[in-house]
C-alpha cells in the first residue's frame, strides 16, 4: 500500500459550490414544512435503523477492551459455608465400667465456615494476546462505525436528490403533455376546417397518450422517493427545499485519478475495517497457540472454620486458615483439541486476508468510478444545457414554420419531446454529478457533516445565484 507524504501535499476537494456558512445554512433547522438537505440529514440521523445498528455494534465492541483487561486483573472471591453432619455407627472402645468392646456412637457436628480468596494471573498467554485482540475489534468497530456514518451522509443526499430529480421529472413530463394536449386540440381542429392531414391528427394524439403514460410513470417515481426518505428518517416527506443557486461543476484537484485512488487506499474507513479484522485474526492465532503454553496463577486464601459438636467436645475448634499457593498447570494431552483451534485460527486468517484484498480492489474499483464520474458530469451538464438552450430555439423555430407551413405537426411533436427528454436527463446528470462528488470524498474518508452542510447551500438562499466552485 502507498504511503503519501502527509503534510508535503494539500488535498482540495472543491466540485461543489463556494457557499457562506451564516444565517442562509442556520435557516435549515427543519421547522418548515419543506425540510432542507441538513434537516432531512438529522432526521435520518435519529431514526435510520442502520445508523443505530451500527451505534449498537460499536458500543458492543467497545467493551471488549476492559473485558480483556479483566481477564489480567487479580480477582476476589467470597465463599462461606454451613455443614452439618451426623455419625450413627459403632466403633472399638470403653464403656462406662471400663470395659473394652464396641460402642455405639452417635454424633453430629456443626460447621461454619466463610474465607476469601485472591487470585491473580502471573502467565497466561492466551490473555496477555487478548488484550491486542480486543484493541484490534474496538479499532474495527470505530472504523465500520464511520463508514457507517458517511454512508449515511451518501444516503441521504442520494435519497433527497432522487425526489428532486423525480420531482423535476414529472414537472417536465407534466408540461409536455400539457403542450402536447394542446397540439393534439389544435391538429383536431385544423382537422375539421381542412388545413390538416389525418396523418397529423393520429401522430398528435399518439405524441399525446405517450407523454401522459410519461407523466403517469414519472408520478410513480416521485412516491418512491418519498417512500425511499421515509424508509431513511421514519417520516413521511412529500417535499424538500429544491436548489435555488446554480453549480459551475469543476473536476477534482488535483485531476489525477492515480492520487485519489492512492489517498483512498490510505484512509477509506471500510478498508482500515477490514485491515484491522485481519489483525485480530493473527492475534487469535497467537491464543490458539497459547493452548499449549503452561499457566502460572498465584492464589492467596483466608478461611474461618467455626466448627462444634453437643456430643463431643473434642471436635470443638475455631481456627483460621491462611494458605499462599503457586499453581502452575502444564498441558500434555488435550485429545487435539489445541492443534484443531489453530488450524481454524489460520483459516480465519486467511480469510480475513483475502477480506482485505477484496475490500482494496473494491475501494479501487469505487475511487476511480466516482473520479470518471465526475469528469463525465462536467462534460455532460455543460452539454445538456446547451442542449436545452438548442432544443427551446428549436421549438420556437418549428412553432414559426408550422404557422407558415414549412414544418410539420410531427417535426413539432419531435422537437418538443427532444427539449423534454433533455431537460429531464440534465436534472438527473447534475444530481449524479453533486452525487460522485461526496462519493469520492467519502471514498478517501474525508466526507463529514461539514461537507453537507456546505452543499446545503444550494438550497437556502437567493434564487437564481450563481455559485462557482473553488
Amino acid at each position: 500500500m502507498s504511503v503519501l507524504g502527509k503534510g508535503l501535499i494539500t488535498v482540495t476537494l472543491s466540485l461543489l459550490v463556494a457557499l457562506p456558512t451564516g444565517p442562509g445554512l442556520a435557516a435549515d433547522n427543519g421547522n418548515d414544512e419543506t425540510p432542507g438537505l441538513m434537516a432531512v440529514y438529522q432526521l435520518a440521523v435519529d431514526n435510520d435503523p442502520r445508523i443505530a445498528q451500527a451505534r449498537a455494534r460499536l458500543d458492543q465492541a467497545r467493551e471488549a477492551r476492559p473485558q480483556a483487561r479483566a481477564a489480567l486483573l487479580p480477582s476476589v472471591s467470597l465463599t462461606a459455608a454451613v455443614e452439618q453432619s451426623r455419625q450413627d455407627g459403632e466403633q472399638i472402645g470403653f464403656d462406662a465400667q471400663g470395659n473394652l468392646g464396641l460402642q455405639d456412637i452417635e454424633t453430629t457436628v456443626d460447621s461454619t465456615s466463610y474465607g476469601i480468596e485472591v487470585r491473580q494471573t502471573l502467565f497466561r498467554w492466551d490473555r496477555w494476546v487478548g488484550l491486542s485482540e480486543a484493541d484490534a475489534r474496538v479499532a474495527q468497530a470505530e472504523s465500520e462505525y464511520e463508514g457507517a456514518l458517511q454512508d449515511l451522509l451518501i444516503r441521504t443526499a442520494g435519497a433527497y436528490f432522487d425526489l428532486l430529480a423525480a420531482k423535476d421529472t414529472l414537472d417536465t413530463r407534466r408540461t409536455t403533455r400539457e403542450a402536447f394536449e394542446m397540439e393534439k386540440e389544435r391538429a383536431e381542429f385544423a382537422r375539421e376546417v381542412g388545413t390538416a392531414s389525418r396523418t397529423d391528427v393520429e401522430e398528435a394524439r399518439a405524441a399525446h397518450d405517450r407523454a401522459l403514460s410519461d407523466e403517469i410513470a414519472a408520478e410513480r417515481e416521485v412516491e418512491v422517493a418519498r417512500e425511499a426518505l421515509l424508509e431513511l428518517t421514519g417520516r413521511y416527506i412529500r417535499d424538500v427545499k429544491p436548489p435555488v443557486r446554480e453549480v459551475e461543476p469543476r473536476l477534482p484537484d488535483p485531476e489525477d485519478i492515480d492520487f485519489w485512488v492512492s489517498r483512498a487506499l490510505e484512509t477509506n474507513p471500510e478498508l482500515k475495517a477490514t485491515e484491522f479484522v485481519a489483525e485480530a485474526s493473527q492475534q487469535r492465532v497467537r491464543q490458539a497457540r497459547g493452548g499449549r503454553y503452561p499457566t502460572l496463577d498465584l492464589v492467596a486464601s483466608r478461611r474461618w472454620v467455626d466448627t462444634s459438636s453437643d456430643d463431643n467436645p473434642f471436635v470443638n475448634r475455631d481456627t483460621v486458615d491462611d494458605n499462599i499457593q503457586l499453581q502452575l498447570n502444564v498441558p500434555l494431552f488435550t485429545g487435539g483439541e489445541n492443534t484443531s483451534r489453530i488450524r481454524e485460527a489460520r483459516a480465519a486468517e486467511r480469510e480475513a486476508w483475502s477480506g482485505v484484498k477484496l475490500a482494496t480492489r473494491e475501494v479501487r474499483r469505487e475511487t476511480r468510478d466516482s473520479f470518471l464520474g465526475i469528469r463525465s458530469g462536467v462534460a455532460r451538464v455543460s452539454a445538456l444545457r446547451q442542449a436545452v438552450r438548442s432544443g427551446e430555439t428549436a421549438v420556437e423555430a418549428t412553432e414559426v414554420g408550422v404557422e407558415v407551413g414549412s414544418r410539420s405537426t410531427v417535426d413539432l411533436l419531435n422537437a418538443r419531446r427532444e427539449l423534454a427528454n433533455a431537460r429531464a436527463e440534465l436534472s438527473q446528470v447534475r444530481y449524479a454529478y453533486l452525487l460522485d462528488t461526496l462519493r469520492l470524498q467519502r471514498a478517501v474518508g474525508q466526507l463529514d457533516v461539514n461537507e453537507l452542510e456546505r452543499l446545503s447551500g444550494l438550497f437556502t438562499g437567493s434564487p437564481g445565484e450563481d455559485v462557482h466552485g473553488d
